[in-house]
């Protein structure tokens, strides 16, 4: 099902990627799905959909090799998702001709972005904290932010309960719970997309409130490296 919701925008690899790479590094630098403390949307977008397609494209193919086949196999689960796009993209160019094929090119912009807006928003700056050995502590309710409104959560699934979303991922979206002690959006996401295509009216929102869910210490932040220079001068460097 998520394979056919996802062929409209020609983002079928998503499917592949969210499940075998998010899940495994969110909230962690090497994610590129998890934006960082002081990066932009507009930064973040390009990194992510580069990322993101190296993301699903290399674990694909690891696993195929597994099975003794090339990464061009047909059981490339990239190649079936996008070939359903080249199926419906097809199918609607033969019915209503080659004048609907920028239709397909602008809504598929659209939602990709759209739904890149979101992945931005879930995990800004937060990162999961690594141990003495180097690896990442596992994924908790606070490595990923949280919002129960109501009307929101209707339409989208419980999909704003990120938290426990991603604490606990073989939860069924209907008994998705509501964390109060990890950290909140100040609004739900309708309203909050709006905010972070405006880079300086995002930065003055979350920032304060990513410092705030570490106590002030930058360095237990997942920090933008352009930024942090930045960050030292408006929030202090002592903590940083």
């Amino acid at each position: 099902m998520s394979r056919l919701v996802l062929a409209p925008v020609a983002y079928g690899h998503f499917f592949v990627e969210h499940n075998r790479g998010h899940h495994r590094r969110v909230a962690t630098p090497g994610d590129p799905a998890s934006a960082r403390l002081g990066e932009s949307f507009w930064a973040f977008l390009p990194r992510t959909l580069g990322g993101s397609l190296r993301s699903a494209w290399h674990p694909e193919g690891r696993r195929l090799a597994g099975r003794g086949h090339g990464p061009w196999h047909w059981r490339n689960e990239c190649l079936q998702a996008w070939g359903l796009t080249v199926l419906l993209w097809g199918g609607l160019v033969a019915w209503l001709g080659w004048a609907v094929l920028p239709f397909l090119l602008v809504q598929a912009a659209y939602g990709v972005q759209l739904l890149e807006v979101v992945n931005y928003m879930e995990h800004y700056g937060l990162l999961r904290q690594q141990g003495p050995d180097g690896r990442y502590e596992r994924c908790a309710p606070e490595h990923s932010w949280n919002s129960n409104h109501r009307v929101s959560n209707f339409f989208l699934h419980h999909l704003q309960r990120h938290s426990d979303h991603h604490a606990h991922p073989a939860r069924h979206y209907q008994a998705l719970r509501h964390f109060e002690e990890v950290p909140q959006l100040p609004i739900g996401y309708a309203g909050l997309l709006l905010v972070a295509y405006v880079t300086p009216l995002w930065f003055r929102l979350m920032d304060r409130r990513v410092l705030a869910h570490y106590g002030g210490e930058l360095k237990r932040a997942n920090v933008q490296p352009g930024a942090r220079a930045r960050l030292e001068a408006r929030w202090g460097k002592s903590k940083g």
